[in-house]
């Protein structure tokens, strides 16, 4: 019958294009993963945006504390 020809034609186009947009999807999310670890390397390195790692005299370890000096939260 023409239907099941059809049938496999469009499922294999749809497989492909699922596929395509996988590989675009992980691909940009390597790209955020990159930038988010060269920000957190700056961060960790106190070359973030002109702060200091050390911007107290004796560091604060509250979680608080913490996520804003590790994250910029």
């Amino acid at each position: 019958m023409i239907t099941k020809g059809v049938a496999r034609i469009v499922s294999q186009d749809i497989s492909k294009i699922l596929g395509t947009l996988q590989a675009a999807a992980v691909s940009r999310c390597r790209e955020r993963l990159d930038e988010a670890a060269v920000r957190a390397k700056d961060l960790m390195s106190g070359a973030g945006d002109g702060r200091s790692a050390a911007t107290h005299e004796r560091p604060e370890y509250g979680v608080t504390s913490v996520l804003k000096r590790r994250h910029g939260l």
